[in-house]
């Protein structure tokens, strides 16, 4: 039981009434900077998942660069090796060494002797029974 007794008149009716729009302000105050406060917090995670998929699609992306550059690597090289063997094979002295070395052409009154191939078909068969 409180021995203060309220005085009611003009003046403390007014500061009752701007205490009141004063709370209530502030509720609207915090009730807005906790939806603003709300909203800012969803954007932020959106574009942090956006981020997060951005970077691995960049982490994918990349992969299938580095996929892309050795194949492109390899291609070149082929393509090299093909202008090679064009040259090669435009050069008459070329086909004429393969011709003989291949397939046993020779001039007129020349005689072919393959050595080579038949020592070491022979010295193969030798080796096979001494490692069984």
């Amino acid at each position: 039981m409180s021995k203060v007794v309220k005085v009611i008149n003009n003046y403390t009716s007014r500061r009752e009434k701007e205490k009141k729009t004063k709370q209530n302000e502030n509720r609207a105050a915090k009730k807005r900077t906790l939806l603003f406060g709300s909203m800012l917090l969803v954007i932020v995670g959106i574009l942090l998942i956006v981020a997060f998929n951005q970077k691995n699609q960049n982490q994918l992306l990349h992969e299938e660069l580095v996929q892309a550059q050795v194949v492109l690597d390899e291609r070149v090289d082929e393509a090299k090796d093909l202008e090679q063997q064009i040259k090669q094979l435009n050069d008459d002295n070329y086909i004429t060494r393969i011709a003989r070395s291949e397939f046993f052409l020779s001039e007129e009154g020349e005689i072919v002797f393959n050595l080579a191939e038949s020592e070491e078909q022979e010295e193969k068969p030798e080796k096979n029974e001494n490692e069984e």
